[in-house]
């Protein structure tokens, strides 16, 4: 699969974990270079939702919390 176009940008990627390298090229192996619509933080962005800067990727919980409050 294709790079996630967000990725370059990815608040997420740029500073909450870029003191995690190994955890980071984990997630963007399985998220960004993967599935990427398996990403808690893109399912917000197609939803138009604002993404909480601390959202994970895998924290697909609190994704179905955020679109079901609407």
């Amino acid at each position: 699969m294709a790079e996630c176009e967000r990725l370059k940008k990815c608040p997420f990627f740029i500073g909450q974990i870029s003191t995690m390298p190994s955890v980071a090229d984990l997630l963007k192996k399985n998220y960004c270079f993967g599935d990427k619509t398996l990403c808690a933080r893109y399912q917000l962005v197609r939803a138009g939702i604002a993404v909480p800067l601390d959202l994970l990727p895998n924290d697909t919980e609190r994704v179905r919390q955020i679109l079901a409050s609407g």
